[in-house]
């Protein structure tokens, strides 16, 4: 990256390094629920009502699939806080190498004056 020119679409960046890794602190503070277990049937069921069991099913059912969402939730918030914590470093990057070449170029068009 160090070096390399930039992409046009990198000229047109104004973008605030801070307020990257600060989202990412804020994701950093979010985490998925432990998992959820639900009661198990026979439990919820004794001395209950014939439609029971077909109920519990469904509060299992709908349980595990809950906890599935958690999880991959948790999983994508870690993966956008890791792309907002390489943005920002890759802005910095891109923004000093920038600077870099202008005062460079600067540097080099003043000592070939003298």
């Amino acid at each position: 990256m160090i070096g390399e020119p930039m992409c046009e679409a990198r000229h047109a960046m104004h973008g605030d390094p801070e307020a990257m890794r600060q989202f990412a602190e804020r994701l950093a503070a979010l985490s998925a629920p432990e998992t959820i277990v639900p009661p198990p049937p026979t439990q919820v069921c004794e001395g209950g009502s014939q439609a029971c069991a077909a109920f519990s099913a469904a509060d299992v059912l709908a349980t595990l699939t809950l906890t599935d969402f958690l999880t991959e939730t948790g999983e994508a918030i870690a993966t956008l806080r890791a792309a907002a914590v390489v943005a920002a470093e890759d802005y910095l990057t891109t923004d000093r190498a920038g600077a870099q070449a202008v005062t460079g170029a600067v540097v080099g068009v003043v000592l070939v004056e003298k």
